[in-house]
């Protein structure tokens, strides 16, 4: 009986994962005002789906390492398809670089499956899940980065890493979390962070992203604040077809 679950469970989770695709967010120079690259976010193709309740769910039931290839596989195909040639910035679940399934060179293969560059490849590794293993959670890391892609932190400030992860990872580049530029204009403490992390991350070539951006003084204050990269609602939503455009600063 228990056997018969596993495999009706097992079943609805493949026909759940079948029907996920993407959408894709633009980050925008804040100097030029350009395409520096998109978002690769994964969304269902027939039903609203909290994403982020998959993802917690999936780590419930052991199928996380399935989830992230999948979005990871999806977000490069697509990507393929559409011909972007900018970077393409995709989020990766810590836990799966500690997966006993984890193989070496999975990734490396969807890129080189739909002819996507590893180095116009950005993995985004969140802050909001505890990393329990330093040891292999570096060596994982350092072997994406001797493959060529690119290292992001995201959320920056908002999790368990904060300077510590920074540290460690010596990304590339930072993204900070959305709550310090949504109450920035109020609270002097978020716009002072913002000017920390900024002047720290660019005394070591790490480059800057503020995401949720939602109104124009937001965007002109971090844009004064010597953000690098920008990423918002304000300035381009989620789409499921990529638009080539700019931003004015």
């Amino acid at each position: 009986m228990l056997q018969t679950e596993n495999n009706l469970n097992q079943s609805k989770l493949g026909l759940l994962y079948s029907k996920l695709t993407v959408h894709f967010q633009p980050i925008f120079s804040s100097k030029s005002g350009k395409i520096f690259g998109y978002e690769s976010l994964t969304r269902h193709i027939s039903m609203s789906l909290n994403i982020k309740d998959l993802f917690l769910e999936a780590k419930k039931n052991g199928s996380i390492f399935i989830l992230d290839m999948i979005c990871r596989r999806n977000a490069i195909k697509k990507a393929s398809e559409q011909n972007i040639n900018s970077y393409l910035f995709i989020n990766i679940c810590p836990e799966t670089l500690f997966y006993p399934q984890h193989e070496i060179g999975i990734t490396d293969r969807f890129s080189e499956e739909f002819g996507f560059p590893k180095d116009k490849i950005v993995l985004e590794i969140t802050e909001q899940s505890a990393i329990e293993n330093y040891e292999v959670f570096i060596k994982s890391v350092s072997y994406y980065k001797k493959r060529g892609y690119k290292i992001a932190i995201d959320d920056f400030g908002a999790g368990f890493g904060g300077p510590k992860l920074l540290s460690i990872l010596e990304p590339d580049i930072v993204k900070i979390d959305r709550h310090f530029i949504n109450t920035m204009e109020e609270n002097h403490f978020s716009k002072s962070f913002i000017e920390f992390t900024v002047s720290v991350c660019h005394r070591l070539n790490i480059m800057v992203v503020a995401e949720g951006i939602e109104t124009a003084t937001q965007l002109k204050e971090t844009v004064n604040a010597g953000v690098d990269l920008l990423q918002g609602f304000y300035l381009g939503k989620p789409q499921e077809k990529i638009q080539y455009n700019y931003v004015t600063t």
